[in-house]
């Protein structure tokens, strides 16, 4: 499965290895008489274990040639697929499909393995017919939409009332916003899901996380369910019997992110009870959030103390927090604030305000000279503005989040009124609203195990946050007023979040939701689970 250096890296042609396309051609290949489209075919790998499963169901080599279609733009590599005795089609699947599918044949089986490139590299001409086929069938594919996913959904599209669907997908489907309509849509058109999904990469050469899809219509049995495989090793001893005894969950028909689908029914239902619970609040009802200053450059505008002194531009700087890691508590004070000038940290933001040369200091002007030595100014965000060197400020954070957590998010309270990149989020919080509160009661195992539904998490294991996923946290903020927020702050400093849910979980969720020890240690395990995946992927290796 080694690809052609650049060129298939260009056209997203990465060769599925044998035992996966084995494993999918016997599970949706069930009779002689299905008929069977390949839309990406590559050098064929799919199609050679699509005819050895015919010919052990007994099919002649004129059904095999009259019931498989596969389809592949590359001209070289459609004269590969050929050699397997099926048709084989030279040409891009959405013009095909435009010209000779939609509206005209379904499939009872569609197998595959989807190109994954990235819109700025989809070929215009082929985007095109995909996004107006896409549109055509009530979906809004934008400038973040792979070119897998249209793959996928027209796929779909194209099968029997009874067909099936079977294909190697990116993980992102599970995550990621612009799959979020063919979430709702898959968990609408099939009656029966089945996602298999590997702890260890199984691609050679890329760090992208594949499921297997394995979609089913008009069966009696209804539900999603997830199927947790170590590597490849682990599907080739077990075959198709890793598809036993796996708890069916019932499926979701919003646009949802589809890793809650890894815990039990039982873990499952007390998510969605306690995230319909009315006495749990809406972030939004307590905070805004937006995100932090977009310098342009921030090697420029982000300096330590040496460099102020050395521009002697003390008069000419604010603080500013650059990196989560410069906070380590749920309080940044000016003790805080101190230590990290002390160490040597970037915490001085360059805020010569939005005025012409004429009203610069001499030194401000010699600190932007050099900058244009180093061809700041001509950077993308610095250029369009009507002065390079002036960022705009918005309102100031009453607090901090973090954007990416390692363990879990946490809210910083901002005492030392710092500005903040975007690198972190920054808070302001509601008229009304205790902050110190609402920082308090951030860290429950509740919210803890709802992130990791909310947030998305890619091959390094950190858990990501985008502004409108963090407006979907809920906090329970009841009995709130009893917690101390010093005392959380010294076990935060202390790495002992342990403690901390053990404090936090007693008041808000046992006393002040009335939760039982067992309900508690439910959502723990909910957010250990998930906790754990995702960072399991950070030191994965490869295994054949």
């Amino acid at each position: 499965m080694k690809p052609i250096e650049g060129y298939n890296k260009l056209r997203g042609g990465y060769y599925t290895p044998d035992k996966i396309s084995e494993f999918i051609a016997e599970w949706a290949i069930r009779k002689t008489s299905d008929s069977v489209l390949e839309p990406s075919c590559g050098d064929g790998s799919f199609l050679s274990a699509i005819t050895t499963r015919y010919r052990e169901l007994g099919a002649t080599d004129e059904q095999i040639r009259n019931n498989v279609l596969g389809i592949e733009l590359d001209d070289i590599e459609a004269e590969k697929s050929a050699q397997y005795g099926t048709t084989v089609i030279c040409k891009d699947f959405f013009t095909y499909y435009q010209e000779e599918i939609e509206g005209q044949t379904q499939f009872d089986v569609i197998v595959g393995n989807p190109p994954f490139i990235r819109y700025q590299h989809f070929t215009e001409e082929y985007r095109k017919v995909a996004f107006a086929l896409m549109n055509n069938h009530g979906f809004h594919p934008n400038r973040l939409t792979n070119i897998w996913l249209p793959f996928l959904v027209l796929s779909c599209k194209a099968l029997k009332p009874t067909g099936r669907v079977g294909m190697v997908i990116p993980a992102e489907l599970f995550q990621v916003d612009y799959a979020a309509e063919a979430r709702q849509f898959l968990s609408t058109f099939f009656d029966k899901l089945t996602l298999v999904t590997f702890k260890r990469l199984v691609f050679d050469d890329i760090q992208q996380e594949v499921i297997l899809l394995l979609g089913e219509r008009g069966c009696n049995k209804h539900g999603i369910r997830v199927v947790e495989l170590e590597d490849m090793s682990d599907l080739i001893a077990r075959g198709q019997t890793c598809l036993e005894n796996t708890e069916f969950k019932e499926l979701d028909h919003s646009r949802d992110k589809w890793v809650k689908y890894y815990l039990s029914n039982e873990e499952l239902e007390l998510l969605k009870r306690l995230n319909n619970d009315p006495r749990i609040s809406d972030a939004t009802d307590l905070f805004e959030i937006n995100v932090g200053l977009v310098s342009g450059e921030n090697d420029f505008f982000i300096m330590n103390h040496q460099m102020v002194s050395e521009y002697n531009l003390q008069s000419s700087v604010m603080p500013i927090i650059s990196r989560s890691e410069q906070l380590k508590g749920v309080l940044l004070t000016n003790e805080d604030f101190n230590n990290l000038v002390a160490a040597g940290k970037k915490v001085f933001f360059f805020a010569s305000g939005n005025v012409g040369t004429d009203d610069l200091t001499e030194n401000q002007k010699s600190y932007i000279s050099y900058g244009e030595s180093k061809d700041y100014h001509r950077n993308y965000k610095c250029r369009i503005r009507s002065r390079w060197y002036s960022v705009p400020l918005t309102w100031e954070a009453d607090a901090f989040l973090i954007r990416q957590a390692h363990l879990y998010p946490r809210m910083i309270l901002n005492r030392k009124h710092a500005l903040v990149t975007d690198t972190l989020h920054k808070v302001r919080f509601l008229d009304d609203i205790n902050g110190d509160k609402v920082a308090a009661a951030f860290l429950n195992t509740y919210t803890f195990a709802l992130s990791e539904t909310l947030g998305r998490s890619y091959g390094g294991g950190v858990l990501t946050f985008e502004p409108g996923e963090m407006r979907k946290i809920r906090i329970p903020m009841k009995m709130s007023e009893h917690l101390d927020l010093q005392k959380i702050d010294q076990l935060q400093r202390d790495g002992k979040i342990e403690e901390i849910l053990q404090y936090t979980d007693k008041i808000l969720l046992h006393d002040g939701l009335g939760l039982s020890e067992y309900e508690i240690v439910l959502l723990r395990s909910i957010w250990n689970k998930l906790r754990d995946r995702r960072m399991t992927r950070k030191n994965r290796k490869i295994r054949h």
